[in-house]
């Protein structure tokens, strides 16, 4: 029984729920972090914080390995503007586009993720992994829009929205290149990932200090920062990047869709938000559509 309950725990459909579940915290945090602190400086400090831990932990596997992937430095790079690259363009894009498109672009990550797949790595896309994807967009469509077609209908778009979409892709090839990641221990690579994390967010730090806009206040700060450095920057993408070694980049993306879900659903738990059918009709859409795609 034990290890039939470990081995459920560590399955990769159970793995990427709660690496959602975590994201879907993680926009919690952000609407507790307004006047609290700043974006930017959110998205160094945990990076920060996560790269920190791990360096205390396993610092001479650490440095061990980014001598041994000397070669490999540009992936590196690339995979840290990836991973800090989608919180960035995140925040930048809030402040010229509304919350329902945010939420509305954040939703095709997968679909990115599929395409971009199908182009660069000629990964194929069968009918079913279709099939689910659009169901599973459909019900993060639901939750987003609060089950109203008016309100999609009703969307209007501006260059924030173009900034979001860059982010998704930032995302998306953060995605692809975890398969093409060493063999190596997940915590580790999740060090090395927050290091070179923390240097491509840097700049934008600083940027927004130069400009005045740092904002620190303590007390809660400190709470809503060590929440989203250990639990969506950490234990997050270390759940996802287990979840994509065990059953791929395009079907793990899929499960981003549960974000809006779990944040809705957080919301009336937390935030006491008001519960209504059509988060249930969300989820349900959401978990139909992972469940025909994952079938073979």
């Amino acid at each position: 029984m034990l290890g039939t309950i470990r081995t459920v725990i560590a399955s990769a459909p159970v793995l990427l729920a709660l690496a959602a579940l975590g994201w879907g915290g993680n926009t919690i945090a952000a609407r507790l972090a307004v006047n609290e602190l700043s974006p930017m400086f959110l998205v160094s400090a945990r990076w920060l914080i996560v790269a920190s831990i791990v360096l205390t932990l396993y610092h001479r596997q650490i440095l061990k390995t980014l001598y041994d992937l000397r070669r490999r430095w540009l992936w590196l790079v690339l995979m840290g503007f990836g991973l800090s690259g989608f919180n960035i363009m995140f925040y930048l894009a809030a402040y010229s586009t509304s919350a329902i498109n945010l939420g509305l672009i954040q939703s095709t990550i997968p679909a990115v993720i599929m395409a971009m797949g199908l182009i660069v790595l000629r990964t194929p896309v069968t009918l079913l992994q279709l099939t689910g994807l659009i169901v599973a967009m459909s019900g993060a469509m639901v939750v987003i829009s609060k089950g109203s077609l008016a309100v999609i209908i009703s969307l209007t778009f501006n260059h924030g929205d173009l900034i979001m979409i860059i982010g998704c892709c930032c995302y998306a090839g953060y995605t692809l290149g975890l398969t093409r990641r060493p063999p190596l221990d997940s915590i580790v690579m999740m060090g090395i990932l927050a290091i070179f994390a923390l240097i491509a967010s840097l700049p934008f730090t600083m940027a927004e200090i130069v400009m005045g806009g740092f904002v620190f206040t303590g007390g809660e700060s400190w709470l809503i920062l060590l929440y989203v450095a250990i639990v969506p920057s950490f234990l997050s993408q270390v759940w996802f990047m287990i979840g994509v070694d065990k059953i791929g980049s395009s079907k793990a993306g899929m499960f981003t869709n549960l974000v809006p879900v779990f944040s809705a659903l957080l919301g009336v738990s937390i935030l006491k938000e008001t519960l209504g059918f059509y988060h249930l009709l969300s989820l349900g859409l959401v978990f139909t559509g992972l469940y025909i795609a994952q079938r073979r």
